[in-house]
């Protein structure tokens, strides 16, 4: 690869890591180009030498975040060999630590509401990170839940994860995450 292709492309990569961390903490309708490019330490107007728009940014800033959650979503289900397995997975996720850890979690919760009011190409995308783990659930528990268990169980972990994280009361955010361990769809394994 050529030095300023290269250059080019790390540069690229550096604002959607910027945008992504905005996008988290701030919102993307709370999130401006000059505050994405200053948390990428670079000027407002490089924005536009790599995206057309914030919008442009989201959609990609999400599949860039993806695929790092996609390697380490692979990385947990790799040493799930048992439906059980799967559901301590999920439990975790659910947890306290994960709650609190919001720039470093995982990218649906934060992004959610943003991403139901995005353009269509980035809902395109965002519905094939769904398929992808609904078939991952699937595979890895060997058919044990139902494609309904699952997209409850995921609707359950992002919503409520969502709503532990908006509330102010730490007792409250573990009460919402506790409820929502216990109605797990896929707990339920005969």
């Amino acid at each position: 690869m050529n030095q300023p292709t290269d250059r080019k492309q790390r540069s690229r990569n550096k604002i959607l890591d910027a945008a992504l961390r905005t996008f988290k903490q701030q919102g993307y309708v709370g999130s401006g180009v000059d505050g994405i490019m200053e948390a990428a330490g670079m000027t407002s107007g490089a924005f536009y030498g790599h995206f057309s728009s914030k919008s442009d940014v989201l959609g990609e800033a999400f599949v860039h975040s993806f695929i790092e959650d996609q390697a380490a979503m692979n990385g947990a289900l790799s040493e799930c060999e048992t439906p059980e397995q799967l559901i301590e997975i999920m439990q975790k996720y659910l947890s306290s630590k994960h709650c609190e850890q919001v720039e470093e979690g995982c990218s649906i919760p934060p992004l959610l509401s943003d991403l139901g009011r995005a353009d269509a190409e980035t809902k395109a995308r965002f519905e094939e990170v769904i398929q992808w783990m609904v078939a991952q659930f699937q595979e890895r528990s060997d058919n044990e839940f139902s494609r309904q268990e699952i997209l409850a169980t995921l609707a359950l972990c992002f919503g409520g994860l969502s709503l532990a994280r908006a509330v102010n009361s730490p007792a409250l955010s573990r009460q919402i995450l506790s409820a929502c361990r216990k109605q797990l769809p896929i707990q339920k394994c005969d």
